[in-house]
């Protein structure tokens, strides 16, 4: 998506980090080039980041590095909807876990991952001259194997680890290949940036969750900024499952008639309140969203744990009378979607009831009645609905009706 956010403003809350080991000892004698990739490379596994279209933004490569978890170089995650995990016919969804962008490194958590775990050098073990084997995929193609020598260790004036120098420069798009010694211990990962001489030292993946936890607590205490609170463009997309169509929905800020405490769009046909409260809807371009909109918005200010509650209202979008019985109730107050490339903390509400419709306005007669189901993605930090997902039907002759949509956040600008 095309938020203009820091790389990564997370503020879920995530599952507890995975450990490393680290392994100061060598594991036998060193591996002919084949064997050692025949042993690494199953540990080895393709990224693919993608936008809310799909749409390919970057490939490269991730190490395993324990149950459902894997390292990677965090320049191939920016501003990514979602990233997936290919291995010859095997696919995995990702989530971004831990961030620790400052060192382009992040960790991912891929549910049902089950890969061999490799052990690691530590800082204190790396040796200069000492043969690297770089196992990655160049530009997500398949995985090569390439051979240099670990030409040097940088460190800064405290004596921390910088870097690690290699005597010949990767190739390019092997962002977050591994660097294996001849016994196949990870010595490092290849960086998203220049120069392709420096690689990331696999010693610094046992800090990750202090740092990338540090970093998330500090994002997650920033407010969103004002621009995304009164942005100039909202677009979402919509998906109507029965015709297995897809459009974009936009909604455009009226800057004539936006005020302090109003939000206007496309003319004034959806206007709303800073934090998502919605004043009124005369405009249906977003389907059902719009067309039924509940008194207020499909969510509320206070969103407490199990909160619940009753709407009783009547519509009339597109000369369609509509009557809407329903029941809300928060299932889920700590919910997350992947948005910008992050996951988003969002509060999940279902409504389950019934609706009525009559064609014409109301003008012919008819008990035209269905059971109606939907589920509201809300966000919090964005004052607006993430995700929008509707089923109902019902009627009959020729008032029978049937809606089935999703209609999803895609960029706020």
């Amino acid at each position: 998506m095309r938020l203009q956010l820091p790389l990564f403003a997370l503020a879920a809350a995530l599952a507890a980090p995975a450990t490393f080991a680290q392994d100061a000892r060598g594991s036998g004698a060193p591996l002919a080039p084949d064997a050692l990739f025949a042993r690494v490379s199953p540990s080895v596994w393709v990224v693919q980041a993608s936008d809310a279209q799909g749409k390919l933004l970057a490939t490269g490569s991730a190490v395993v590095t324990g149950p459902g978890t894997a390292v990677t170089s965090c320049k191939l995650l920016a501003k990514a909807s979602a990233v997936v995990l290919r291995r010859d016919n095997m696919s995995y969804g990702a989530v971004l876990e831990l961030p620790d962008v400052e060192r382009d490194l992040c960790q991912l958590r891929i549910a049902n991952l089950v890969s061999p775990t490799l052990g690691v050098v530590p800082a204190g073990a790396l040796q200069v001259g000492t043969p690297l084997y770089v196992i990655g995929s160049p530009r997500g193609r398949e995985l090569t194997l390439g051979i240099s020598m670990l030409g040097g260790v940088r460190r800064n004036a405290a004596g921390a680890l910088e870097s690690l120098q290699l005597a010949t420069p990767t190739e390019a798009g092997l962002a977050g290949a591994g660097l294996f010694d001849a016994q196949g211990r990870l010595v490092g990962l290849v960086g998203g940036s220049a120069p392709a001489t420096l690689a990331l030292p696999a010693a610094w993946i046992a800090e990750l969750p202090t740092r990338g936890q540090r970093a998330l607590d500090r994002l997650a205490a920033q407010p969103a900024p004002a621009s995304l609170l009164r942005p100039n463009i909202v677009e979402y997309q919509l998906h109507d499952r029965l015709t297995n169509t897809h459009r974009k929905v936009i909604y455009r800020a009226d800057a004539a008639t936006t005020t302090d405490d109003r939000l206007s769009f496309n003319n004034g046909g959806y206007v709303e309140k800073p934090g998502g409260e919605v004043v009124s809807v005369t405009t249906a371009v977003a389907g059902e969203f719009d067309g039924v909109m509940p008194p207020g918005g499909w969510a509320r200010p206070s969103l407490e744990p199990d909160a619940a509650w009753a709407s009783e209202y009547d519509a009339t979008m597109g000369g369609t009378r509509i009557k809407m019985d329903l029941r809300a109730s928060v299932v889920d107050d700590a919910a997350t979607l992947p948005f910008d490339g992050r996951e988003l903390k969002v509060v999940k509400i279902n409504y389950r009831g019934y609706t009525q419709r009559y064609a014409n306005a109301g003008a012919v007669g008819g008990n035209q009645y269905g059971t109606y189901r939907a589920s509201v993605w809300f966000s919090p930090e964005l004052g607006r609905v993430v995700r929008f997902e509707v089923q109902t039907r019902g009627g009959a002759s020729g008032g029978a009706f049937q809606v089935s949509e999703v209609l999803e956040l895609v960029s706020l600008r």
